[in-house]
């Protein structure tokens, strides 16, 4: 008789687990081994497409293209990053100097060593811009949660603003006029998904399961997409994801003590179709939710509004060449009068 054979059923089960528990455990070290190399080797191979600048503690990937006043600056969405803009940026760099940039934690930038949101968020831009040696107003173009974003640098500082272009952009009292029952709902799924993405990746399991942090990769142009897909698998990205979307229900009130956004050209671009949202978003009360938000942002921002009905959230990607033509109207807007720089 073997060894095995020997141990009583009780002991034979607990060296059973244990075989089991040490495997596994040999398994994720395995996982987290393979992502820390794979994270090494491809932030090696994708060198950095703009360049690097310090702010603060830590650095922050800027991308700029083009020359020319006024600066158009182009602001992500939750989970997004520089490369979303890819579909746009070129053709706006044609007329004047457009940037786009890495939020902490995402893609290239660096993770900061305290969380980033709302106006901490917005401060590390201006900071960035400074430290960059980008001066003067701008036109900012900013997209789902980066419009909101946009919209509190405009609130906060004026006169650093002289047009936007909000692109299916959060308004800020989306989650605060939200059914409670759905919000409690969405929130319990948004913190399982991220907060367990944050754990996983590490592991390389969200690798494993080709579980990027981005979900518009494959939407991105050809060129974009390799890169694309391994800077949204870095694990750094997950946290950056799980730290913005804590954050975000924080920020929409503070946005709502400030003043209103200045008066400055603005065009509010919408769609009526939700797809790439988080889970939750599909059923029909939240969409409608949505889509009152949308009007109320033009309403009250006095915005040229345009609705999109064939098109996902992904406006920039989907129809980029509408994003260009509402940037490229707002800069004749704006190029048209003299600027007077609001009062604060």
């Amino acid at each position: 008789m073997n060894k095995l054979q020997n141990v009583k059923p009780c002991g034979r089960r607990r060296f059973l687990r244990g075989v089991v528990g040490l495997g596994l455990l040999a398994l994720l070290g395995v996982g987290a081994l393979t992502q820390s190399v794979l994270t090494g080797q491809e932030r090696g191979r994708y060198a950095v497409p703009g360049r690097m600048v310090t702010v603060g503690e830590h650095r922050l990937h800027l991308n700029c293209q083009g020359s020319g006043q006024p600066l158009v600056l182009l602001e992500s969405g939750l989970s997004g990053w520089s490369q979303d803009w890819a579909r746009v940026q070129p053709d706006l760099a044609r007329q004047t100097t457009v940037c786009s940039y890495d939020r902490a934690g995402y893609a290239w930038s660096d993770e900061a060593p305290a969380a980033r949101t709302g106006l901490q968020a917005v401060e590390d831009l201006r900071t960035l811009l400074r430290t960059a040696g980008l001066q003067g107003p701008m036109v900012v173009v900013g997209h789902s949660w980066g419009g909101m974003l946009a919209q509190m640098l405009a609130q906060t500082h004026p006169d650093e603003v002289l047009g936007l272009v909000l692109v299916d952009a959060l308004h800020h009292d989306q989650t605060a006029s939200m059914d409670p029952a759905a919000h409690a709902r969405y929130s319990r799924t948004m913190q399982l998904l991220t907060g367990s993405a944050t754990w996983l990746a590490p592991l390389g399991l969200t690798r494993l399961a080709g579980m990027p942090a981005s979900v518009v990769v494959d939407k991105l142009p050809p060129s974009e997409q390799a890169s694309a897909r391994a800077m949204a698998m870095q694990s750094k990205n997950y946290r950056a994801l799980s730290t913005e979307y804590l954050g975000i229900d924080p920020a929409l009130a503070v946005a709502r003590s400030l003043p209103p956004v200045p008066p400055v050209p603005t065009t509010v671009l919408s769609t009526n179709a939700l797809s790439e949202f988080p889970p939750g978003w599909d059923q029909d009360d939240m969409r409608q939710h949505w889509i009152a938000g949308q009007r109320a942002l033009a309403r009250e921002t006095g915005a040229k509004h345009v609705v999109v009905a064939d098109a996902g959230h992904y406006l920039h990607l989907e129809r980029p060449e509408l994003v260009i033509a509402s940037v490229q109207e707002v800069l004749q807007q704006v190029r048209a009068t003299p600027h007077q720089r609001p009062s604060p």
